[in-house]
């Protein structure tokens, strides 16, 4: 395996991308834990707080240490969301940014932008897809709830908005855990559990892109 260093943007991208590297490549890489146990950060893996934040002032903690890699043979990747065109203006924008700020500093890395380094959205349209098929159904009630709240026109505020993604994702987590105080524990970004087959399908086809993304650079 080679050596690499990975730039997520946050807590949710840096536990589902320790649980699949583990997966893909069979080995226990060791990520430091806090003492509840919660992954925070690793010796490959660092969450930077997303695209303002490394484009700002707080960027030169992270530029410094992909400059500090290159020069010890560790590739740096970073693997952030493309966003939506109504947000951020999408994949084609985000990209050019990332790779705009990756010449002006003269840095080196590997871009990847979720959900599939071609389209727009961010790692909860990959999440979406790789959900064991068997729940399929947990999507359907959230999607009548969608389309129900576009009926409602007599609230304080209309339209209703939609809620995002991270809420889409947040519910299904939450309807297959128990209520108590340590399975609701679970369904925060650190703690999901990503190798679990209940749940999550790694080897779903939507996962193809970053399979391919991980295998070329650091398997």
């Amino acid at each position: 395996m080679k050596k690499f260093h990975i730039f997520v943007e946050g807590d949710a991208d840096l536990k589902f991308l320790h649980d699949y590297i583990e997966v893909l490549i069979n080995d226990d890489l060791k990520a430091l834990k806090d003492k509840k146990g919660k992954i925070i950060k690793s010796d490959y893996l660092t969450t930077t707080g997303g695209w303002a934040k490394i484009d700002g002032k707080g960027g030169d903690t992270f530029r410094e240490k992909m400059k500090e890699n290159t020069s010890n043979n560790i590739l740096n990747l970073v693997v952030f969301d493309a966003d939506s065109p109504e947000n951020e203006g999408g994949f084609a924008v985000r990209k050019r940014e990332i790779e705009d700020w990756k010449t002006r500093h003269g840095l080196t890395f590997e871009l990847f932008l979720f959900p599939n380094n071609e389209e727009n959205g961010e790692l909860e349209n990959l999440l979406e897809g790789i959900i064991n098929p068997q729940n399929a159904t947990i999507f359907c009630c959230w999607e009548n709830f969608e389309e129900c709240l576009t009926t409602k026109t007599t609230c304080t505020k209309t339209p209703l908005t939609i809620p995002a993604k991270k809420s889409k994702i947040y519910a299904y987590m939450e309807v297959l855990h128990g209520d108590s105080n340590s399975e609701k524990e679970k369904i925060k970004d650190p703690n999901r559990d990503f190798k679990n087959t209940q749940h999550w399908d790694l080897s779903a086809q939507a996962i193809g892109p970053l399979k391919k993304f991980l295998q070329r650079h650091i398997v």
